[in-house]
């Protein structure tokens, strides 16, 4: 099994990777620009900003070692700009500069854009995102016969659908890529919402400059603190399991996130390199461990997200909302899991949750927290929801 490892422009990352035994297992590295020409699957306000000058000494680096990286071109949507002269313009700048710093390969989201790159880019080697929630045999061929050389399938729709990664692996020919410790509800139905929403809060020419409020996820922690069953029946793939998934015949494993500061990535890393991790499973699963998130912490950051160019954030407004993405306070024992997924039905169906109780039955012996708290953080989510609803973003400036 290969692995796919984000980068955060740390090069004390690419020395990690360097003296790792976890080197000869690496697909690729991945990242992007915090802000660019296209946009992608993060706001930029999460993301350390980097110069151009510094990405491209970061790419070289990694090269020098031997380690391959891939740019995430992984936007849903341009405004349509990519039809345009201008659009196009700022696709090839943004083209011209990748090949420049010695890339080779590329992920895209959008069909248009994949067609146009592999027209006047032919020798890039082009991925498909999750992003493109390519749920079925249908689509995956259609990217597949556009030359898709690798595709990352959407990990809510298929990370538990054991028969559809069959059906995939008996009928593609290309690289197929799972997403590992996303964290998502199965199915979940804003997947596609979600990821035009970060499309938009990455791009540089975009208004919202790079800052999103983040509905989906204050819906989807919601959602958790709620229902806690659902933190099991999410798409997660603990590293204990990685080997049922090779045996499926995926190719490599996708790790995230590029938001993290350097000794997260290293620790999620590490875990799944030596496919064991004791303790809190939600540990290596980022999208529940939200103080380790914006590890930007520069001057020239807090400034520029106090003073966008279309109006005045009061900071202490921001301060009040920022902590409503702290850690979330429950505990997964990853070692009463068990054998999760060996033992999970063989005809699971993630888009029919019938009657097993399977992850019922998990839930009640693996998670542990406190009632109390569910009710507090829930209440506290429902009115920041609440006030969205009556006010927009209002309640911000």
């Amino acid at each position: 099994m290969k692995f796919s490892i984000p980068t955060n422009w740390d090069d004390k990352l690419v020395e990690y990777l360097e003296s790792s035994d976890i080197k000869g297992e690496l697909e690729d590295v991945y990242g992007k620009l915090a802000l660019d020409e296209t946009g992608g699957g993060r706001t930029a306000s999460s993301l350390i900003f980097v110069s151009k000058k510094k990405a491209a000494l970061h790419i070289k680096k990694l090269q020098d070692k031997g380690i391959k990286f891939t740019y995430l071109l992984n936007t849903l949507c341009m405004d349509n700009l990519e039809f345009t002269r201008v659009g196009q313009n700022k696709l090839r700048a943004l083209l011209d500069w990748l090949i420049g710093a010695g890339v080779g390969s590329v992920t895209v989201a959008n069909p248009y854009i994949f067609m146009w790159v592999k027209k006047n880019y032919p020798h890039m080697s082009i991925s498909v995102s999750t992003m493109c929630n390519i749920n079925s045999l249908i689509r995956a061929k259609f990217w597949e016969d556009l030359g898709a050389d690798r595709i990352t399938f959407p990990a809510p729709a298929v990370n538990r659908n054991f028969s559809l990664i069959r059906l995939f692996r008996k009928n593609l020919k290309c690289r197929m890529q799972l997403i590992a410790n996303g964290g998502c509800i199965n199915n979940c139905p804003t997947f596609i919402s979600h990821a035009l929403m970060n499309s938009h809060a990455s791009q540089s020419w975009h208004r919202c400059r790079g800052y999103m409020f983040d509905y989906y996820n204050i819906m989807c922690r919601l959602r958790r603190l709620e229902n806690p069953v659902l933190f099991i029946k999410s798409d997660w793939i603990r590293p204990e399991d990685s080997a049922y998934y090779e045996n499926l015949g995926i190719d490599s494993i996708k790790l995230i996130d590029r938001r993290l500061p350097t000794d997260a990535i290293i620790k999620i890393i590490t875990a799944y390199h030596n496919r064991e991790h004791k303790g809190n499973l939600l540990d290596i699963l980022p999208l529940f461990k939200g103080s380790s998130f914006h590890a930007d912490k520069s001057l020239r950051k807090k400034i520029f997200y106090l003073t966008l160019p279309f109006t005045m954030m009061n900071p202490v407004k921001i301060l009040k909302f920022s902590k409503l993405f702290s850690d979330i306070d429950v505990i997964i024992d990853n070692a009463k899991l068990g054998n999760f997924i060996k033992n999970m039905p063989k005809d699971c169906n993630t888009g029919s949750c019938g009657n097993c109780r399977y992850c019922e039955d998990a839930a009640r012996s693996a998670i542990l927290a406190d009632e109390d708290y569910l009710k507090l953080a829930a209440e506290k989510y429902r009115k920041i929801l609440d006030e969205v609803f009556s006010r927009g973003l209002s309640f911000l400036f």
